[in-house]
C-alpha cells in the first residue's frame, strides 16, 4: 500500500514540478519580495565605454541575463550600500552556477570630469572585489556630453539630479533584463533580499523549474511526512 502511494505522490509532485511558469515565478516572489516589481518592455539602448576604454553595447550582450545599476561614484552613502548588493547578488551567481549566463552592468552618472569619474570607477572595483569576469563599470567617453548617462538612468526610470553642492540626489534600482534585450524587473531600493534576485535569475537563465521554491526532492519529502503524520 505504501509504494503504491509512494508511487502516486512522485508522480503527482513530478507534474508539479514540471508546471512552473515565469508568471508562476514572478507571483511566487511578489508574495515574499515587497520590493520586486516585474515589468515586460524594451530595455533602453547604451552603448558606453568601460575603465579599460573599450566599448560596450547593450546588444553586445544579446543572450545573456543582465544585473544593471547606476551609480554616482562620489556619493558616500546609498551608493556603496548598493554596490555591497551587488557584490551579493554575483556571489549568489556564482553559487549557482551561472557566472557564464549572467552578466552585471554598472553605469556611472557623473557629471564631473572623466579622469577622476574612471579612477572611482576603478576603486569601487578593488574595493568590494567585484569579480571582472562578468561584472563591468561604464562611463561615457571624454567627448560625450556629461548629461549622457544621467539620460539613459532616466530613461530607466531613475531620477540623478544635482544639488549644485557635489553631490547627486537619486534613487536606487536594480534592474534584470533577459537574453533577448527585454526588461523583466527591478528590484527597489537596498532592503531586498539578494537571494530572491537570484532565484528569479535563475529562472530566466535555467528556466523557471529551475527556481522552484523546495525543488522535486523537498516537495516529495513533504508529501511524505503530510503522509507518515496523518496515520
Amino acid at each position: 500500500m505504501y509504494s503504491e502511494l509512494l508511487i502516486a505522490m512522485v508522480a503527482q509532485v513530478s507534474t508539479n514540478a514540471m508546471a512552473h511558469s515565469m508568471e508562476d515565478v514572478e507571483a511566487s516572489l511578489n508574495e515574499k519580495e515587497r520590493y520586486a516589481q516585474f515589468v515586460d518592455q524594451p530595455a533602453p539602448e547604451f552603448d558606453l565605454t568601460g575603465v579599460d576604454g573599450n566599448t560596450l553595447a547593450l546588444a553586445d550582450l544579446n543572450g545573456k541575463t543582465v544585473v544593471l545599476n547606476f551609480l554616482y561614484t562620489r556619493c558616500t552613502e546609498a551608493c556603496p550600500l548598493h554596490m555591497n548588493l551587488i557584490r551579493q547578488l554575483q556571489t549568489g551567481v556564482e553559487e549557482e552556477g551561472l557566472s557564464e549566463e549572467v552578466v552585471f552592468i554598472t553605469i556611472a552618472t557623473d557629471r564631473e570630469d572623466v579622469a577622476g569619474t574612471r579612477r572611482n570607477m576603478r576603486a569601487y572595483g578593488e574595493n568590494f572585489d567585484l569579480n571582472p569576469r562578468n561584472w563591468q563599470f561604464l562611463y561615457r567617453a571624454r567627448m560625450e556630453p556629461p548629461e549622457l548617462t544621467p539620460e539613459l538612468a532616466k530613461a530607466y526610470g531613475v531620477q540623478f539630479r544635482d544639488t549644485g553642492e557635489g553631490v547627486q540626489v537619486h534613487g536606487v534600482v536594480t534592474h534584470v533584463i533577459d537574453p533577448e534585450g527585454q526588461m523583466r524587473a527591478r528590484f527597489h531600493g537596498l532592503k531586498f533580499k539578494p537571494e530572491h534576485l537570484v532565484t528569479y535569475l535563475t529562472a530566466i537563465a535555467k528556466g523557471p523549474n529551475a527556481a522552484a521554491d523546495d525543488g522535486f526532492w523537498g516537495r516529495l519529502h513533504g508529501r511524505i511526512e503530510e503522509l507518515l503524520q496523518s496515520e
